[in-house]
């Protein structure tokens, strides 16, 4: 089931029987989605289900997909919850306390920036105007890292407590080793021919979600890639998103970490400094804001709809449609919901100002330089200003553009060989052999040789002639180097093959823990039936009479019920109970186990001896989920 698909999650109530439900909790509550082994699972029934019922349970789960299994190489099997199976199965199975912190008396730690997906933008950017080489070791050059790094407003400190291990960690700073690790594993860029190169259908893809749909994306990636790599607070950095209110109010975080402890999913004390550490993190990502009250007390409240983000699917994904504004001093102004498409156009052509929940861009000579560059020249940028201003270009900035356009890139150096003849005969008859018609062109002994020293000086000239020439050198073709994207538009098919995407288990710089991805998938569900071996060749009246049987054979169906971690049906007292046996002793014969009396539904622990047992029957449980 993918994360978009709510089919099953719509039928699953109805799917699944009491006793699933609730080991499917209890797995979820001890484990999240980390992976566990046999033995610790079997330990969450507690006396009201029989190890029989749980196995059963547990195959059931497996069956219809909410648990998975990966085999290690020796042959031992971990099992785990998929993170997309429990992104829908904790709204449902726990409803944590909306208790609110009082606004008054919050001093305020750190406020959201202006967005992960917006310093994402600009990273992505960067890397298509400057390119990332790479070191023979395999990193960023330092200087690459310090531009790169300049227009983002994540920084160390929003993610430093994280305490994350990536590669090259005496390379990179945290901040930076985030981008890096979501530019990798989401696919924007690759290592090849030694630099991270941009792959332009994924970043086209990218470009035509809105922001709600790339928040999306990546709140789910970072919430599985860059926290605490242990249940409880896996679980906590679920739940919080699930206290997101309409009102934006704030969360009191020391509840929510008490009422899990109350679950006993972690330690409310020894989980404060994690939990903080990760509000930290959802700042610098432009999601919320952290405050403190008066007495050291931590709270939260979103600046997005995290709860809509992360649980619920289809419906609105929140189309960008605003415009910018295009100001008399050259400003661009960029209000939130401008589509990012549209922005990076922007940052093709202007210099960034200001980057904040309104960002500010700026039209100069400059960046209308560099625009041409990138064969994105004035026509083209009056043309995208006037599909993207809500109001009319202001006529003296449009002017402006267009007359750094006629100043800009109308000469160019071009590198070229030169071939010399000896005498303007052989030259004759060059141009005029047909084969070579088209693959020469005579410049003629009037024309003039520029070496890489004298293009400084002729340069100088031509701009003071108003024909300022571009200040890469061709290579001979007349072609621009390409810029992606510049001449595209949305494209609408991209969200189906973005959103599906499962980004937090794939191959970045930061190591993210889960390691069941290594091994190989395990589709292997053992029959039911091989849970009580031997079951055809035992008496069928063992299994439908209620009576009293031998001393030996009630002996023995006891001991076949504690080998099958099954019950007995017995009368007691005068009253039917069931008996689960966990030990059988011999000499003298007894049995210890847990008695579920059916009149009072009260459990406990009990021994019996061999004259306790009158009527009985072996209760086994069936393959439909009911008993006999």
């Amino acid at each position: 089931m993918s994360i978009n698909d709510s089919s099953e999650w719509n039928e699953w109530p109805s799917q699944l029987a009491e006793c699933e439900a609730e080991l499917l909790k209890g797995l979820a509550g001890r484990f999240a989605g980390q992976p566990f082994g046999e033995p610790a699972w079997e330990e969450i029934g507690g006396m009201a289900r029989s190890g029989a019922e749980l196995k059963l349970s547990f195959l059931r789960l497996r069956k219809r997909g909410w648990v998975h299994a990966v085999k290690k190489a020796w042959g031992e099997r971990l099992y785990y919850i998929p993170a997309e199976k429990l992104i829908r199965l904790l709204p449902a199975l726990y409803a944590p306390p909306c208790a609110g912190a009082a606004a008054s008396g919050l001093n305020i730690r750190r406020e959201a920036g202006p967005g992960l997906a917006l310093d994402l933008l600009h990273a992505l950017a960067y890397v298509a105007d400057q390119g990332l080489p790479l070191t023979a070791k395999g990193t960023v050059h330092k200087k690459s890292l310090q531009k790169l790094q300049e227009p983002l407003f994540l920084s160390h400190e929003h993610v430093r407590r994280l305490s994350l291990q990536y590669a090259h960690q005496d390379a990179y700073e945290p901040a930076i080793a985030v981008v890096l690790d979501l530019l990798l594993c989401m696919g924007f860029i690759t290592d090849r021919d030694g630099a991270f190169r941009l792959d332009e259908q994924r970043l086209g893809e990218w470009l035509s979600l809105s922001e709600h749909e790339m928040n999306r994306i990546l709140l789910r990636t970072a919430i599985e890639r860059y926290g605490p790599n242990d249940a409880g607070m896996q679980l906590f950095r679920y739940f919080i998103c699930l206290l997101a209110g309409p009102e934006r109010e704030w969360i009191d975080v020391p509840a929510l970490l008490r009422w899990m402890e109350g679950e006993g999913m972690l330690n409310a004390a020894d989980a404060a400094g994690q939990a903080e550490a990760w509000l930290c993190a959802l700042a610098g990502f432009g999601w919320g804001d952290v405050a403190e009250a008066d007495n050291g007390d931590c709270a939260f409240r979103w600046t997005v709809d995290s709860r809509r983000l992360l649980f619920e699917d289809g419906g609105e994904n929140g189309e960008d449609d605003a415009r910018f504004y295009v100001q008399p001093d050259f400003d661009v102004i960029c209000p939130p919901g401008v589509p990012f498409y549209l922005r990076w156009k922007l940052l093709a052509c202007t210099e960034l100002v200001q980057c904040d929940r309104v960002s500010v861009y700026k039209l100069t000579r400059a960046g209308t330089a560099k625009a041409a560059e990138k064969g994105f020249g004035a026509p083209q940028i009056l043309s995208m200003l006037a599909q993207g201003s809500a109001a009319e270009i202001p006529a003296h900035v449009a002017a402006a553009v267009e007359q750094w356009g006629k100043e800009i890139g109308r000469t160019r150096f071009d590198e070229a060989l030169l071939l010399t003849c000896l005498t303007e005969e052989e030259a004759d008859r060059i141009a005029a052999h047909p084969r070579l018609e088209g693959e020469l062109t005579r410049i003629g002994p009037k024309h003039f040789m520029v070496t890489t020293s004298e293009t400084g000086k002729i340069r100088s000239m031509l701009e003071g002639m108003g024909l300022a020439p571009l200040k890469r050198v061709g290579n001979g073709d007349g072609k621009p180097p390409a810029y992606p994207l510049i001449g595209d538009e949305p494209k609408p098919e991209a969200r189906e093959r973005l959103m599906p995407g499962r980004y937090y288990e794939a191959q970045g710089i930061v190591y993210s823990g889960r390691n069941v991805r290594f091994f190989d998938p395990d589709h292997d569900i053992p029959e039911p039936v091989s849970l009580f071996p031997g079951y055809e060749r035992l008496p069928a009246r063992w299994f439908q009479d209620f009576r009293s049987y031998h001393s030996s054979t009630a002996q023995s169906i006891v001991e076949q019920a504690q080998s099958w971690q099954t019950r007995v049906l017995l009368n007691l007292g005068g009253k039917r109970a069931e008996f689960a046996p966990t030990a059988v002793y011999s000499a003298p014969w007894r049995a210890e186990g847990v008695l579920h009396d059916l009149e009072t539904g009260t459990f406990e622990r009990r021994e019996l001896a061999a004259e306790d047992l009158g009527e009985l029957r072996l209760i086994v449980p069936q393959l439909d989920g009911e008993t006999t």
